[in-house]
């Protein structure tokens, strides 16, 4: 079925903090590969994760096409 709209391909990242820069690794790797879009899961609750706004805020910062 079309609905008039390109597919788009995503990753999910888990922003754990105990590797601070793993995730801004993956993204970039990510973003080189051809990935569409990055989401991060929010848990503002939880410190073993890292502030995902901020996160996102570093990854669009690093990519060069991908949306986050």
């Amino acid at each position: 079925m079309d609905y008039g709209r390109p597919i788009q391909f995503g990753y999910f990242f888990v922003p754990d903090a105990s590797q601070p820069l793993r995730v801004l690794d993956q993204a970039v790797k990510a973003d080189a590969a051809g990935i569409d879009l990055i989401g991060i899961q929010d848990h503002p609750y939880q410190h073993r994760f890292h502030d995902t706004w901020t996160l996102l805020t570093a990854i669009a910062a690093r990519t060069k096409r991908v949306t986050v």
